[in-house]
């Protein structure tokens, strides 16, 4: 009977014993990196290596063959040769192991040789055994405290799934993401794709209670329409952000040589995008920001954003980049313009944009997004917020310890206000590199940063868009 591969990704992603054949003592090799990394990431189940020429590695007993583990196995980590991987997969089929993932490469990437070692591999698996890969980097499952990568890295917590194709980068990027605002609960690096492919990825995580966003880097489909025909129905449900390289002739080139993939017409791509619901990111820094926005922000109810901030150039560039996206940037009413003109000097601007000058006023900070929050006309705000750097020049005095419970006192009461309405508040912080504590305050309450109004405008834009396609299908 043949392995489905919801069971064999279950087996996979939250294993309770797993092999590692071609474990290895050199530190320097795959095979112990991989099985140094399962160990300090705190994974709780059976860990067997597999080498015929070890009695044991890293304290663990090691085992000549899988068949000689005297336990049941769930899943499998291959780093041998191209070559013997075949034999492998024999054993196994034989064994009972029901997912494995391959690492080694030199497969359908290299040519004529390599696409008959991949015929060879299905033969022996016989259906018993579904896998990852080959020519990827391993996995990663936060539920199940499991790196199965080069490094023993998890996050500790978060809703999105990230599939990548591209092995070295989709690793950077996994570690990246945290850094980012973005934790990543499961992360799979696809490689060749030669039995697994992305549009199985779709529909497994579309059906995991821990996944809230799927996100993935795609070089090419093999099920292309199979997989648009999914993305259609599961992007009702959940986001799916993608990063599609080989746009060019020279770069689909690349692709193809690199993991077989066949990258196709950047202009179809695009379009089936679209019409599918998926949101596409250009570079990683957008698909991240995309992502914070689609977690954190509900969706604007229209296209009218305000703007508030303590600096006329952000406001100027803000309105820019939110009209270059299709949003408005209405004028606030009279009556509303009068009470924020209490708040501010006379020489700002209470229309909207809202400008609340340099001045550094607090009361004027807290509540003028209270009064434009609560205007009915509009429907998602931009704000630009006192970053660290700034306020420590409005309480120089302050010890650091007493500053950051003022700043995180202020905060709070912002949060709130926010909170009150159920309208999308993006921050804009020019400083969030260097102040990582100022912008973590706020997105651990929800509230996405960006370091650029261009950013926070772009993620606006795509909330809104995103809004409208869901009104469009009909799953709002």
């Amino acid at each position: 009977m043949s392995v489905s591969v919801k069971e064999a990704l279950d087996r996979i992603l939250m294993p309770r014993s797993v092999a590692v054949v071609g474990a290895s003592k050199d530190p320097f090799k795959w095979g112990n990196m991989l099985l140094k990394a399962i160990l300090k990431s705190g994974f709780e189940g059976r860990v067997y290596p597999i080498n015929p020429k070890e009695r044991e590695i890293e304290g663990l007993p090691c085992y000549p063959t899988v068949k000689d583990v005297p336990d049941d196995i769930d899943m499998a980590i291959i780093v041998v040769p191209a070559r013997i991987v075949p034999t492998i997969f024999k054993d196994l089929a034989e064994k009972g192991v029901k997912g494995a993932v391959v690492i080694s490469s030199g497969f359908g990437e290299t040519g004529e040789e390599g696409r008959r070692l991949v015929e060879e591999i299905k033969k022996n698996a016989a259906g018993k055994v579904r896998f990852i890969g080959p020519n990827c980097m391993g996995v990663c499952s936060s539920p199940a405290k499991l790196s199965a990568l080069m490094v023993p890295f998890l996050h500790e917590r978060g809703e999105v799934a990230f599939i990548s194709q591209s092995g070295g980068y989709g690793l950077q990027l996994y570690l990246r993401a945290s850094a980012m605002g973005v934790g990543i609960c499961k992360f799979i690096s696809s490689g060749n794709e030669d039995d697994i492919t992305s549009v199985d990825y779709l529909r497994y995580f579309a059906e995991d209670p821990d996944v809230k966003l799927i996100c993935m880097y795609i070089e090419g489909l093999r099920r292309g329409r199979e997989w648009f025909e999914a993305a259609r129905e599961i992007s009702k449900r959940k986001p799916i952000v993608v990063i599609k390289v080989g746009t060019t002739e020279e770069g689909g080139k690349a692709a193809a040589s690199h993991t077989g993939a066949l990258s196709g017409s950047d202009r179809v791509y695009d379009a089936a995008f679209k019409q599918a619901g998926v949101i596409r990111a250009r570079d990683a820094a957008e698909m991240f920001d995309y992502i914070k926005g689609l977690l954190y922000a509900p969706l604007p109810k229209g296209n009218r954003i305000a703007i508030v901030s303590n600096s006329g150039g952000i406001c100027v560039e803000t309105t820019d980049a939110l009209v270059k996206n299709g949003l408005q940037v209405p004028t606030l009413r009279r009556e509303a313009q009068e009470e924020i003109m209490k708040l501010i000097p006379p020489f700002g601007n209470p229309r909207n944009p809202v400008d609340l000058t340099a001045s550094l006023n607090l009361n004027s900070y807290l509540r003028v997004p209270d009064i434009v929050l609560g205007e009915d006309y509009i429907d998602g705000l931009i704000m630009v917020g006192l970053g660290t750097t700034l306020m420590h020049q409005m309480f120089p005095e302050l010890k650091p310890e007493e500053f950051m419970d003022i700043y995180k006192w202020i905060n709070q009461q912002l949060i709130e206000i926010f909170k009150k309405y159920e309208k999308p508040v993006l921050m804009i912080n020019p400083a969030a590199d260097i102040e990582s504590e100022a912008v973590r305050v706020l997105e651990e309450a929800g509230i996405p940063v960006y370091m650029t109004p261009e950013r926070a405008a772009d993620v606006m834009a795509v909330l809104y868009r995103r809004r409208r396609y869901l009104e469009r299908v009909g799953a709002l």
